[in-house]
């Protein structure tokens, strides 16, 4: 009787928009017994040994799935999987900071480099003033017609093949563009 008091009381809207959606309270509704379950999940197996097989192909596939996976050595170098903790992040930070200052410190200053000449500087410079133009450059390549690309195609593999000159033992590594 209680059940039937709480049906008659009337519901707000956003009680009711609440009750629509507990998507949860639905799939747990729609859920099917216990023994209906069990009768479902059952799969009739022969024998023991053909449940023994099928196990067994199940298993060698998990294994052979697992071996392919990647070491954590390797997700590590990859930069996928980070240091066990933070003090092993600061210590590779430490190191790589070091390594890059010793770097650093061993190159030659600008006025070694100016000693072994290998830098130069000139004393004058000259500075111009220069009018704005448009800087993109013409593609005449994406004007070309399926044709003209088959016409040049064929133009490349006839230099290619008469008048390119190639060691006789390297021929056979030319490569010829498609027809």
């Amino acid at each position: 009787e209680e059940e039937d008091d709480e049906d008659d009381v009337p519901t707000s809207a956003l009680a009711s928009r609440v009750k629509r959606k507990d998507t949860l309270a639905m799939k747990l509704n729609s859920r099917p017994s216990a023994p209906e379950n069990e009768d479902q999940s059952a799969v009739p197996w022969q024998s023991r040994e053909q449940w023994e097989a099928v196990r067994a192909q199940i298993g060698t596939a998990l294994i052979r799935r697992l071996s392919q996976r990647p070491t954590l050595e390797e997700l590590e170098q990859r930069n996928i999987l980070q240091p066990k903790n933070e003090a092993d992040r600061q210590a590779e930070k430490r190191e790589i900071k070091r390594r890059l200052t010793r770097k650093l410190s061993q190159r030659p200053t600008v006025a070694e480099l100016q000693e072994r000449k290998i830098l130069r500087f000139h004393e004058y410079v000259e500075v111009t003033n220069a009018h704005d133009y448009d800087r993109r450059a013409d593609k005449p390549w994406t004007k070309l017609t399926p044709a003209d690309k088959a016409a040049i195609r064929k133009e490349l593999n006839e230099f290619k093949s008469s008048e390119m000159e190639v060691h006789e033992d390297s021929r056979i590594y030319t490569r010829f563009h498609r027809p």
